[in-house]
């Protein structure tokens, strides 16, 4: 268990009987009778979402999730697949559980599953990706004076704001937490 306070945005809890994503949380303090946090919680069995709200020092069961590390393997219909490195063991994800880090996940790349009773719950990118420049406009000569950026599209599908200086087939570090260019890799 867990006070309102300790839960953070991505844990998984356990609510009403059934498992819970939270996707936002918000500390809204009234007068004196002190603060709140109003959390937006997805069903992880159906993905609908409910808007709650919980008192500071109320208690919310955190899900005990189980974390390895996986390869992304390939896309399978409407799955994508990953494997165990170290045990060999594939499973399959839906495109919903994927959709936050969809544009930073390539092939072999290495992320964090969590399950829940065999069932992936949650799946984490590393904090930086290198990815490959597919498209973007080649540097205007005499844009030297001021910083200047220009679109480009990653192999992922993926658009980002880079330097003049990169240029198509470049590879390049990406945050994957604001999506932001980081330097060239």
């Amino acid at each position: 268990m867990a006070r309102a306070s300790q839960i953070r945005k991505g844990y998984v809890v356990k609510w009403k009987e059934k498992l819970w994503r939270i996707t936002d949380v918000q500390q809204t303090f009234v007068g004196k009778r002190g603060a709140y946090y109003q959390m937006k919680l997805a069903n992880l069995d159906d993905g609908h979402t409910e808007l709650q709200r919980f008192s500071s020092d109320e208690e919310i069961e955190k899900a005990f999730l189980e974390s390895r590390t996986m390869q992304y393997l390939y896309k399978d219909a409407n799955t994508y697949v990953f494997m165990d490195a170290k045990m060999g063991e594939q499973i399959n994800i839906d495109e919903e559980t994927l959709s936050d880090i969809l544009p930073y996940l390539t092939y072999n790349g290495e992320v964090q599953v969590s399950t829940y009773e065999g069932k992936a719950v949650a799946v984490e990118v590393p904090a930086s990706v290198v990815l490959e420049v597919v498209t973007t406009e080649p540097a205007v000569r005499g844009d030297t004076a001021t910083t200047v950026n220009k679109p480009a599209e990653l192999e992922t599908g993926l658009v980002i704001k880079v330097p003049a200086h990169v240029k198509t087939g470049d590879k390049v570090q990406v945050d994957t937490r604001t999506g932001e260019f980081l330097g060239r890799a």
